[in-house]
């Protein structure tokens, strides 16, 4: 690539950096009371620094905590299988190679999700709370060696840009190296002064390297070569202005969900945005009550400003030592603390609603789920559970296309371009698949439709009592399996339409067989009482 290009890429992700930087301000503000090991964004931090010397309350930083938790556990459950791969053709996807070869597929991606040199749930875990503190975050899905590798990185160091629909479709990432690190990684492909400084043994000195990810005009997903692949991934030394290394991508490897957007608004908008200002306030709350509980515990004294031999120890335990005649004078103690008036009550009251706006703003009570109590019937369950997907579906419908799908699509398709699955069968070759992914709002949605499809089955059975062909509307195979979906019953359990056939085709030639077997025995039968009834007649000679 010339020169002037690498130039107009620095300078590209330079204007977009001061673009974006009216953003930075508020991501401080929301790091400094929410999330304190994010700082940095405007100001420089010192490594290793606590970042919480302006933190009286953690209620922020706990409501954030538990918001994210609560995201990562229903868009990610812990024991359950939370996707599966599907045919996009319902005809292929019931037939039994195409169901053991995907069944077999979410298997072997489960397992590569699952090592943990893949780092998918730390790094799910920094992108969880940057989502519901900041409302974006940045993921890079990759690989490393044999296995998939899943970074999560900090917003002040990747700059994203958008398509007019609104999409991500490019990334700029700077990270600082040691020239030790710089060395090791890209070798002689450094530029000259950089070598040079190496050579002087300058180890630990640190330069920034650009990495830019940006779409290739006409790049083809099926080139045999890295650079004509559609995506470009360039790094660049930034200070030398000088290209290190060229790569490319199938699809853009940055994953970047958004909480919620804006018209007008590429980043997106956060749950912490709408808790701040009581945030703000409840630390201003907490430094007042601190101070006020320490007045209340060690008032200041009121003493006489003469008769001393020096000022008063207010410390517990602490002598003052004054003049006899003065005690006299004043008949009585010469010391006594001073009332502020202070209402601790009140000011606790406050501080506690002050908090509960900010864990409502977190969706603490709504990520409660609906339990079945033990007074409830069936219909009502499913109301509440209805209430329920109308309050936090929508937001859990926009991670799934943002966050969780980019993200198993973009590592399913790493191991399929490099042989960690099985051989596609004939049947599935050329055609597509699609994913679905499980949460407990998706499995409450399913539940409640279950149970609506079987009451309607059981009314149809009551009213084929009186009217025999009403049993004619019920498909029982798509009933059964459909219930068994809701109800989340593994795949391996459930026969493919083949093995179904199979086993009634056995079952019919099982009873042709009896009825033939039994229409044997009935002539059988036949033929003895004749029989009998011959030699009966000969015996009496008629």
């Amino acid at each position: 690539m010339a020169d002037d290009n690498i130039k107009a890429l620095i300078k590209r992700f330079e204007s977009l950096q001061q673009k974006r930087s009216k953003w930075h301000g508020l991501w401080d503000d929301l790091a400094r009371v929410m999330l304190p090991r994010r700082l940095g964004f405007a100001t420089e931090v010192v490594p290793g620094s606590s970042r919480t010397e302006d933190i009286y309350d953690g209620t922020p930083m706990q409501a954030a905590r538990g918001l994210s938790n609560a995201i990562g556990g229903m868009l990610r459950p812990d024991g359950q299988d939370w996707f599966s791969i599907k045919a996009t053709d319902d005809r292929i996807d019931n037939t039994d190679e195409a169901k053991d070869w995907l069944a077999d597929s979410e298997n072997r991606l489960r397992a590569a999700l699952d090592n943990p040199k893949a780092r998918l749930r730390q790094a799910t875990g920094e992108a969880d709370m940057d989502l519901v503190v900041f409302g974006t975050a940045a993921m890079f899905v990759g690989r490393a060696r044999n296995h998939l590798l899943f970074q999560t990185l900090h917003l002040k160091d990747v700059v994203i840009f958008f398509n007019e629909q609104g999409e991500p479709e490019g990334a700029f990432q700077v990270r600082k190296f040691t020239l030790a690190q710089a060395r090791d990684r890209f070798g002689d492909a450094l530029s000259e002064d950089t070598r040079r400084r190496i050579g002087e043994g300058k180890l630990d000195e640190e330069i920034r390297i650009l990495r830019a990810v940006v779409p290739r005009p006409g790049g083809d997903v099926n080139a045999m070569l890295s650079r004509n692949l559609p995506f470009t991934d360039l790094h660049i030394e930034m200070e030398a202005e000088h290209l290190l290394e060229t790569e490319g991508f199938h699809e853009f490897p940055f994953v970047v969900p958004r909480w919620d957007t804006t018209s007008g608004e590429e980043y997106g908008r956060s749950p912490g945005m709408i808790a701040l200002p009581d945030a703000n306030t409840l630390q201003a709350m907490g430094e007042t009550m601190l101070i006020a509980g320490q007045r209340a515990a060690d008032p200041p004294l009121a003493v006489p400003n003469d008769g001393f031999f020096n000022e008063a120890n207010t410390f517990p335990g602490g002598l003052s030592y004054y003049d006899v005649e003065t005690a006299v004078q004043v008949r009585g103690n010469p010391f006594f603390p001073i009332e502020s008036g202070a209402n601790l009550p009140l000011s606790r009251e406050m501080q506690g609603d002050t908090r509960e706006q900010i864990f409502a703003a977190y969706f603490r009570n709504v990520l409660n789920l609906p339990i079945d109590g033990p007074q409830m019937t069936a219909t009502e369950v499913i109301q509440r559970k209805e209430e329920f997907i109308r309050e936090i579906g929508p937001v859990f419908g926009r991670l799934e296309t943002d966050y969780t799908a980019p993200m198993i699509e973009r590592a399913f398709n790493i191991m399929l371009r490099t042989g960690r699955l099985a051989e596609v069968p004939e049947i599935l070759q050329g055609s597509n698949v699609r994913f679905e992914y499980e949460s407990p709002v998706k499995r409450i949605r399913q539940q409640a439709e279950a149970v609506a499809a079987r009451q309607w089955a059981v009314e149809t059975m009551e009213l084929a009592q009186v009217k025999p062909g009403a049993l004619d509307l019920i498909n029982e195979d798509g009933l059964v399996r459909f219930t068994g979906e809701a109800l989340g019953v593994p795949h391996e359990i459930i026969n493919g339409n083949k093995q179904v056939q199979a086993l009634r085709e056995q079952r019919q030639a099982q009873v042709q067989a009896q009825q033939a077997a039994a229409g044997a025995q009935q002539v059988a039968d036949t033929a003895k009482t004749g029989s009998e009834a011959i030699n009966n007649l000969a015996r009496t000679g008629q």
